[in-house]
């Protein structure tokens, strides 16, 4: 099924002097298949590291991080929940620095609930788990079985990676948020220089409203 005009990649993306996550333990959310709700510490935190370059570190509205995880702002958490997104958690983390010392109002972790079994992993030519078959290590591609008719999800059997529909694409970007890009389904996967695509266009007009915007919302 293709569903490029539905949905796009939420894609993490690192800065310029920008801080990334450098460790959290997230090990527990692993033993819970619903609601963090029993589960989730009450001093959660995640330890920061700035990236190279001139001038003081920058908090994104997301943190690149090696789990795909969604780790947002409050701003960004704001305009979720605005935008009505059904499905989901929002679970505080103490961000700090290597030296333990608090970087400011907290962050949020996005806990995706009922994810959805929506991808066709065979067409999608998966590399499967050895110890769970139903899931996939990486995809070649993204290729949907059905539609599952959300606006932010990760698919049951591949949660490395995250999936908004246009409609909130076009919410956040008026919003200008940052550490994050959003990617067209039909370039996931492709190595060096993209082939032409008609729709790529407005993945793009998309990308540059929302950079544009973050600058605006900058001091």
């Amino acid at each position: 099924m293709n569903v490029d005009d539905r949905y796009l990649v939420w894609q993490l993306v690192a800065g310029k002097r920008t801080y990334s996550v450098l460790r959290w333990d997230r090990d527990f959310i692993k033993r819970s298949s619903g609601s963090l709700a029993e589960i989730w510490p009450a001093a959660a935190f995640c330890v920061l590291d700035a990236s190279p370059g001139a001038g003081e570190p920058l908090l994104p509205d997301c943190l690149l991080n090696t789990e795909q995880s969604l780790l947002i702002s409050s701003d960004l958490k704001q305009a979720l929940v605005e935008a009505n997104v059904d499905n989901v958690e929002f679970w505080p983390l103490k961000i700090i620095d290597r030296t333990g010392r608090s970087l400011g109002q907290p962050y949020f972790f996005v806990h995706l609930l009922n994810t959805p079994d929506c991808l066709d992993l065979d067409a999608s030519g998966a590399t499967r788990s050895r110890l769970f078959p139903g899931m996939a290590e990486k995809v070649q591609r993204l290729v949907f079985a059905r539609d599952p008719e959300r606006h932010l999800f990760s698919p049951r059997t591949f949660s490395s990676v995250t999936f908004l529909s246009w409609e909130l694409a076009g919410l956040l970007a008026k919003g200008g948020f940052s550490g994050f890009r959003f990617m067209g389904l039909f370039d996931y996967g492709i190595k060096g220089d993209l082939p032409p695509h008609p729709a790529r266009y407005k993945v793009d007009a998309l990308c540059n409203e929302n950079f544009k915007n973050n600058l605006a919302r900058r001091p």
